[in-house]
């Protein structure tokens, strides 16, 4: 029988496994547990893996691991993949080989299920650090921080039960703890009965700091453009996710402020 290799030189194409615990990535299926599906005791079954590798020209210490027993004194067993696990069963009969079977299409859903799991949390992951990033660029208004949360939670099946009820969407200085109304600018350009159009009322904020003209693609990889407002820009007003595409902004202004910002680029009362 071969000596017992020491466990840190388990080979790489081995599963990690610790002590009385099942293998980490389960890619391979232990001498034990072959033993324990067919029936078989554990010293026949390392012996036929030991016969199979003398024939196959293997090392059989390529598949050995130390394990400790109930007694906690160190014992080998044989970690196989499944392609040695296939061969292993060719010598046995039909019943074992179909335990076998069985016992690694258990292993295998087991497996998927859990790279479901990890590819579920690296998409949660990438699709937070997106709206992190879109945060920190355009300065969402908390309401449309909000609605983009939710939407993450309703793709990936989560419960968003958790995330508030309601959000403050008001200016920076304000303490009042209640969000301000606010309007788009054609709306408040009519209601303060102004003598200018939307996209002239644009360019002056624009000139004076308060929006900024941004870009994105659209599906025929043309460049859009959109307004956003500044930081200097959110005392006046806010922005909200566009409903024609929730990769751009909308400007909307704080309707009890929007005089003083007319005024502040030249189109208030004279």
């Amino acid at each position: 029988m071969q000596s017992q290799p020491n466990s840190s030189n388990t080979p790489n194409h081995v599963a990690t496994r610790f002590v009385n615990s099942e293998n980490v990535s389960r890619t391979t299926m232990s001498s034990r547990e072959i033993a324990n599906v067919t029936g078989k005791r554990h010293p026949d079954v390392k012996r036929d893996i030991q016969s199979m590798a003398i024939e196959l020209g293997v090392d059989v210490s390529a598949f050995a691991h130390i394990y400790r027993d109930s007694m906690n004194r160190e014992q080998t067993e044989y970690l196989l993949d499944r392609e040695h696990t296939d061969c292993l069963l060719t010598g046995y009969s039909a019943p074992m080989r179909m335990k076998v079977i069985r016992r690694w299409r258990e292993l295998e859903q087991q497996q998927g299920a859990r790279e479901q799991v990890l590819l579920s949390g690296t998409k949660v992951v990438g699709e937070l650090a997106i709206l992190e990033c879109f945060t920190r660029l355009l300065k969402p208004a908390p309401s449309s921080q909000m609605l983009m949360l939710a939407k993450i939670a309703a793709n990936n099946g989560l419960d968003a039960k958790f995330l508030p009820g309601y959000a403050i969407d008001a200016a920076p200085d304000t303490t009042g703890g209640s969000s301000m109304p606010t309007k788009a600018v054609t709306a408040l350009i009519k209601d303060f009965d102004l003598r200018t159009s939307a996209p002239a009322f644009n360019k002056l904020l624009e000139a004076h700091g308060f929006l900024k003209e941004m870009q994105r693609r659209n599906s025929k990889q043309e460049y859009v453009g959109f307004w956003s407002v500044t930081d200097k820009g959110l005392k006046f007003g806010k922005n909200l996710t566009s409903p024609q595409s929730p990769r751009e902004t909308q400007p909307h202004w704080y309707v009890d402020r929007f005089f003083e910002l007319a005024d502040l680029i030249g189109k208030g009362a004279k």
